[in-house]
């Protein structure tokens, strides 16, 4: 089953951990990177959320397997945030890293999507952009046949990095945890926004523009593309050379 895979080079050997199934490897991830985003690891709802538990005792069977292999640590019981990853397993991510670092491939260029008013649905194949594997997020990096590039067009996610022209790297998926960007297809149309959820309202599209509006889906449903993991920009032209 998939996992993390134990160092053999000599300058790993001081890392080896015991080796984690496919649904651990998920739940590490997602502590992982909810903590490098939010500063914060996530709560045992959220966990078991984005692992699709009924039953809170389900993530917290997890958190014990991850904690007896010594990957994550609770210094405080008394906190809901309060798992943490151990140094070792942060090291030993690192490692992880290495086999993909150089890694570069090729991904499908399906045309433009808007970061603004939504337009019609994304175009057809366009051609292929080359990517390297040390820009991703690991579990994305490990599966690019699910990887696709969009090209932005609009303003009205600005505040969030994403600019006019900029290509996007987007995983394909039909669900993604609320506070990610995606790209959503509202009735035939397409666009990127964050998506979020607000227990009056229920889930909706924010732009990241106060010139532009939510695109609640009560009131206009959308269905998720993917998810967004990273991007490419290119430099105008009249920054290729300093002015004289």
């Amino acid at each position: 089953s998939p996992g993390y895979e134990a160092p053999s080079s000599k300058k790993q050997k001081d890392l080896i951990m015991q080796k984690l199934t496919s649904r651990q490897t998920k739940a590490f991830e997602f502590i992982r990177s909810h903590s490098d985003e939010h500063g914060y690891a996530p709560t045992l709802r959220e966990l078991c959320e984005y692992m699709g538990y009924k039953a809170v005792g389900s993530a917290q069977d997890v958190i014990a397997s991850l904690r007896k292999k010594g990957y994550i640590i609770t210094p405080s019981k008394q906190t809901a945030r309060s798992l943490a990853l151990t140094e070792k397993s942060k090291e030993f991510y690192n490692v992880q890293l290495e086999n993909v670092w150089d890694n570069s491939f090729s991904i499908p260029r399906l045309g433009s999507v808007p970061a603004g008013v939504p337009i019609e649905a994304i175009e057809d194949f366009s051609g292929a952009i080359r990517i390297s594997g040390n820009m991703l997020p690991r579990w994305a990096a490990n599966a690019p046949e699910k990887l696709f590039a969009l090209q932005a067009k609009g303003a009205s996610m600005i505040y969030a990095g994403i600019l006019d022209g900029d290509w996007l790297i987007v995983s394909q998926q039909n669900d993604a945890p609320s506070g990610t960007i995606v790209v959503a297809d509202a009735q035939g149309h397409s666009t990127v926004k964050r998506l979020m959820q607000d227990k009056t309202d229920g889930w909706y599209l924010k732009p990241e523009n106060p010139d532009f509006k939510n695109l609640y889906a009560k009131d206009e449903p959308f269905t998720i593309l993917g998810r967004v993991v990273a991007l490419q920009r290119m430099m105008p032209d009249t920054f290729s050379s300093p002015r004289r």
